[in-house]
């Protein structure tokens, strides 16, 4: 027999808990997995073979990986099984009969058997639907933003999150070892099921069909052969108790009914709730919120920063309703770990709104309450990074609130969606970048520069300066002592600053520590070494021009009359989403934008849009802007900048 198996590693291992053992199951893993053994030239039927450890270690995950792959893939009239699952569920889910979504799960055996598919053939089925449908050329437009519907396990929910982030970035049945490694079976079951669903009800919303119409057109169940008693055998692994299942989704926080959630302890489907209940709830939840010394440091702080309003005002309505959320579903936010904990609940209202306003028009209630929350929510934070000792704990938690502020906008939405889906790959981000006037023009200046070059007491280009370090990207521009203005396609620039590409390529090439300044003189900083040849990767140079591209988006609302942001960002933002996705652009929304602004930001846009193109960042055919895929990401995410609002 095998070396291996003799060996003292192996009798180590077994010793130290590392291999443990389970009468009969041992054996019968390794008579499943003894074909794929030997495909990769280990016969561990063989009392003569002989193979090293490291052999056997290789053979064992090229082996298993086939075992999975075949586990998670149904065929035959198993697969019809599993679809008919996955249909079931997600008509349920999606027309909110819980209890009926639920009851699929908890009906699935951890082993196939001759009449139900297995765990593993769902969740295997469901992968491949989502893989299917989201790199489809006409689906996968129109699940941008998609978002996981609500589920009583939460940490169900968040793998299904993490799913549909996969599945727009085309990874996600490569992706199905890492997920169960990481959550195990029943989590990612769920999150694909989920996925799965939140797929058909958008779907079924833009095809303007039923669920049930969408369910028969793209997971049809004629052509499978119907299942033959006696095809699987008495299953040997133990299957997991349909009741302690139960328990534990029931023990999973929720909010409470009277706070507009659904309660899985109470009263059985469809009854009423006692109203005289209801409110005595609320008198105790509202007391200890009032209570509640961290709620009267927040209401104070309040009053301070917004010294204009009083004590009706919706910023403090607000601020208690969020904390009466906190309270009634037992979240500390005392300390930043609880913030996810409370996103997790608010987000639940968010994906009850884009549920209720995929059936009917107009603004929800939940939708209300979401948007309300996450507004008191990101003051809460403000008030605990100005207060807190240590305010960098605070920071992250709001940006990942920031984040969750978008998720119910179909514009940020899209945008968002649009990052995850054009992300490249390891492989793709170490190539270099295409060719473009932007990196070669921070090579032309490094080489400039030298070892070290005189810039203006405020750090800029001298005037002197100006045509040859403009010429570096291709921009015609001269320094003039008065005068400036724009003729025969020269840009005469009094200063550095009235050069647009260079102001914003110069800020941008400090930021990225590729040049720093120290008094008058500029010189080669860390980075620089990474660009000198003008031949960079993706992985480098990407974040660079991103953060050039919205420099000069940013310059764009700042010229626009007025003192209003929103607007003139939003239609930016609308904009690129319409340049990068035009088949999935969500409506323009109706801005309270005067027309002579309007106008105005439109003429700049369209210059800035063709600037763009002359360095090489999008393509102008015309009126029709186009994005490389390369790009895509990065100016996606310059809209999503400019709609999080003008730097503090």
């Amino acid at each position: 027999m095998s070396t291996y198996f003799n060996g003292p590693e192996f009798h180590g291992m077994a010793a130290g808990g590392s291999i443990s053992h389970n009468p009969g199951m041992g054996d019968r893993m390794m008579r499943e997995l003894a074909p794929f053994l030997k495909a990769e030239g280990v016969d561990i039927d063989d009392p003569n073979a002989d193979f090293t450890e490291a052999e056997f270690h290789a053979a064992m995950e090229k082996a298993q990986e086939e075992y999975n792959r075949r586990l998670f893939t149904p065929v035959g009239a198993h697969r019809g099984l599993a679809l008919g699952k996955l249909r079931s569920f997600s008509v349920a889910l999606v027309e909110g009969d819980i209890r009926t979504a639920e009851a699929v799960v908890a009906s699935l055996p951890s082993d196939p058997e001759d009449f139900s598919p297995s765990v593993a053939q769902v969740t295997g089925a469901a992968m491949d639907l989502l893989g299917e449908w989201f790199t489809d050329d006409v689906h996968g437009p129109k699940l941008g933003g998609v978002m996981a519907p609500k589920w009583s396990a939460k940490k169900s929910r968040a793998v299904a999150r993490d799913i549909l982030a996969l599945a727009h970035k085309g990874r996600v049945v490569d992706s199905l070892d890492r997920l169960i490694a990481s959550n195990s079976g029943r989590p990612v079951l769920e999150g694909s099921m989920l996925a799965v669903a939140a797929a058909v009800a958008r779907l079924a919303k833009r095809n303007k069909v039923s669920e049930q119409q969408f369910v028969d057109e793209l997971m049809p169940l004629d052509g499978y052969p119907e299942p033959v008693a006696g095809t699987y055998g008495p299953a040997d692994r133990v299957v997991q108790d349909v009741q302690a299942v139960q328990d534990d989704s029931a023990s999973e926080q929720d909010l409470p009914e009277w706070l507009g959630g659904s309660s899985t302890t109470g009263q059985a489907a469809g009854a009423a709730a006692d109203p005289q209940g209801v409110d005595e709830r609320m008198d105790e939840v509202e007391k200890t919120v009032y209570e509640m010394p961290l709620y009267r440091r927040f209401r104070d702080w309040l009053a301070e920063t917004y010294d204009d309003v009083d004590e009706d005002s919706e910023v403090f309505d607000i601020a208690h309703l969020l904390f009466c959320i906190a309270v009634s579903t037992r979240t500390d936010i005392d300390e930043p770990e609880g913030i996810d904990d409370l996103l997790d609940v608010l987000e639940s209202f968010g994906a009850d709104g884009q549920e209720e306003s995929e059936k009917t028009d107009g603004e929800s209630p939940s939708t209300v309450i979401f948007l309300d929350s996450i507004e008191a929510l990101d003051n809460y934070l403000r008030f605990r990074i100005d207060t807190d000792e240590t305010p960098e704990r605070w920071s992250a938690a709001r940006a990942r609130v920031e984040v969750a502020s978008m998720r119910t906008d179909p514009l940020p939405s899209a945008l968002m969606a649009t990052v995850e889906a054009n992300a490249l790959n390891e492989e793709e981000l170490a190539q270099p970048l295409p060719h473009n006037r932007l990196v070669a023009g921070v090579a032309g200046i490094l080489e400039w520069i030298g070892e070290s070059r005189q810039v203006t007491g405020t750090g800029r280009v001298k005037r002197a300066d100006i045509a040859e370090a403009a010429g570096k990207f291709g921009i015609n521009a001269v320094g003039v002592a008065s005068n400036a203005r724009y003729e025969d396609g020269v840009n005469y620039a009094r200063s550095a600053d009235e050069v647009p590409v260079l102001e914003a390529m110069w800020a941008v090439m400090q930021s990225a520590e590729i040049i720093e300044i120290t008094g008058t003189k500029v010189r080669p900083a860390g980075a620089a070494d990474q660009w000198r040849s003008g031949e960079v990767s993706a992985d480098t140079a990407l974040p660079v021009i991103g953060a050039f591209i919205y420099e000069r988006l940013l310059d764009v609302v700042n010229l626009v009359p007025g003192e209003d942001f929103a607007a003139p960002a939003i239609t930016i933002a609308q904009r690129l989403i319409e340049i990068i996705t035009p088949d999935s652009a969500p409506e323009r929304p109706e801005l309270d934008i005067d027309e002579e602004r309007a106008e105005r930001l439109s003429t700049l846009l369209a210059d800035e849009l063709q600037e763009l193109a002359e360095l090489g960042l999008l393509k102008a055919d015309g009126d029709t802007v186009t994005v490389e895929p390369v790009y895509r990401r990065i100016v996606a995410g310059a809209g999503l900048m400019l709609l999080a609002g003008p730097a503090e």
